[in-house]
């Protein structure tokens, strides 16, 4: 049996899974946390992740898996994306200027 391995960074081993899969190294992660990647034994979250080659060949295989990888990661891009569109385009929050340097009284 071969074993492939990822980590949470796009290491060599994410661009190969990524590969496989016909995505980006940083999508990886994303299918492991929702599940559609299971790693071998029970990894802590930080940790190097190591999964069977053969059982990746397989699920490329099967149409149906393929499409729920393509809609979790849909899903999560937009997701992303949306919650920047939120951000003002200089990437700071707002803050009222008429209030900043003033002390507030906090008490009873």
């Amino acid at each position: 049996m071969i074993f492939v391995a990822s980590s949470s960074q796009s290491g060599s081993a994410s661009k190969v899974i990524a590969w496989v899969l016909n995505c980006q190294p940083h999508d990886v992660p994303i299918l492991v946390a929702v599940r559609l990647l299971k790693p071998l034994g029970n990894p802590p979250p930080n940790s190097v992740k190591f999964f069977a080659a053969s059982e990746l060949l397989e699920q490329v295989k099967d149409r149906t898996w393929l499409a729920k990888v393509t809609n979790a990661l849909n899903q999560h891009w937009q997701k992303r994306n949306a919650a920047k569109k939120n951000l003002p385009p200089n990437g700071l929050l707002d803050i009222d200027s008429s209030r900043v340097g003033k002390s507030v009284a906090v008490g009873g």
